[in-house]
């Protein structure tokens, strides 16, 4: 079978004939790999093969048969994501407003304002301290708005053409293919801040209502032409969200089923109406209070299954089925520690989820900086043997 065969049989809850691994790294944890022996020459190669960026390891001696082409990067699959720019068009200005000796202050592309350690600003593994978000209320809200404009040209490659397209996306491709977007609880608190999104729910509900419907409009036009003619040729939709952290959702079930449940619905309902039905949530923290809802949302698959929040792919396995395909739930602290640790997790659900179906394992998030390369070479030769059916 090819890489992309392998991830498509796994979505659909059948058996490849191996099992494919899917894990995605920090950009600092393999710059520390380098310095730890780590040849460089085999990741230029690798992009090079790939025609993209992205860090892999594929045909390292060390890592040989961790299939590059089955990768599961930080954004999504890197088999072929379809080109559409869902973000603010125009984007916001990135620049520098104010420094110290310690800290940059800096406008983010989607017109955040963050503070930053120095020397940290461009790492993914230092999260920025926000200071200010663009939209506050309704004046800005509709001031937002103007830069998602579905019909902005700029949102698809200037190359687009869908015989070419459709070619390539279903001859052409090693990988999986996928489309990405924010969901509505993500978007929501990318522009107003977590906590004001939070208390807008239930001071602003006419706003959070009118943002939602917005950006159901917003990512349904914006997407429609590439849905429309390439279909099933989509793999898999890579849906994020992060509405949760380790005690349970941001968001109750109540206000999940009124403000995001018919906007999901109308949104996956698209989506299956042009034979795309394999439909994954990626969210950070315990979502299992919103499993149900997810389901009735038409969510099918969940990513990363973070095991210090709760999260057990046995445990969702054994309750829905196949309802999800599940993938990561690897405890990365215990894969870390290397030796018995990280035999002990792995050998605690692979084999049991493996025989079940419809999981691909990984870390339960980006393999962290804690990792060193000699933990990850022993890792990955421990998980390999497991791998073949």
């Amino acid at each position: 079978m090819t890489p992309r065969e392998r991830i498509k049989a796994v979505l659909h809850h059948r058996k490849p004939d191996v099992l494919p691994w899917l894990e995605s790294f920090y950009e600092e944890t393999v710059l520390n790999w380098f310095k730890q022996g780590l040849p460089p020459e085999k990741i230029i190669v690798i992009e090079w093969e790939m025609g993209r960026g992205g860090t892999n390891l594929y045909n390292w001696p060390a890592v040989k048969g961790f299939d590059a082409y089955s990768y599961f990067g930080c954004h999504g699959f890197y088999g072929c994501v379809v080109p559409v720019d869902i973000g603010p068009l125009p984007r916001f200005k990135q620049m520098v407003l104010e420094e110290d000796e310690r800290y940059l202050t800096v406008r983010t592309e989607t017109g955040a304002i963050a503070k930053r350690i120095k020397g940290e600003e461009r790492t993914w593994y230092s999260m920025p301290m926000f200071t200010e978000f663009p939209v506050k209320d309704r004046k800005t809200w509709e001031e937002y708005k103007k830069r998602l404009n579905p019909e902005d040209p700029r949102r698809y490659p200037k190359d687009w053409n869908r015989d070419d397209y459709i070619d390539a996306f279903e001859n052409y491709q090693r990988g999986p293919t996928m489309l990405r977007f924010n969901g509505f609880y993500g978007f929501g608190a990318e522009l107003m801040g977590i906590a004001p999104f939070n208390i807008a729910l239930y001071k602003d509900p006419e706003l959070i209502h009118d943002m939602a419907s917005h950006w159901e409009y917003y990512i349904k036009e914006t997407i429609r032409d590439a849905v429309e003619t390439l279909k099933e040729r989509i793999d898999m939709i890579f849906w994020w969200e992060d509405m949760a952290e380790k005690h349970g959702p941001l968001m109750s079930p109540r206000l999940y089923r009124e403000y995001c449940l018919p906007h999901y619905k109308n949104l996956t309902g698209f989506l299956r109406r042009n034979n795309i039905d394999r439909i994954m949530v990626d969210s950070d923290g315990n979502i299992k209070p919103i499993l149900d809802l997810f389901l009735e949302a038409g969510i099918t698959g969940l990513w990363p299954l973070e095991v210090n929040c709760g999260m057990d792919a046995i445990e969702i396995r054994k309750k829905y089925g196949d309802k999800f395909f599940l993938i990561g739930n690897l405890d990365k602290r215990e894969l870390a520690k290397g030796g018995e640790a990280m035999r002990r997790e792995v050998d605690s659900k692979v084999p049991v989820l493996k025989d079940e179906g419809g999981y691909v394992p990984g870390a339960d998030h980006l393999i962290p900086l804690e990792f060193t390369l000699e933990r990850f070479i022993e890792y990955s030769t421990y998980m390999k043997k497991l791998l073949p059916y």
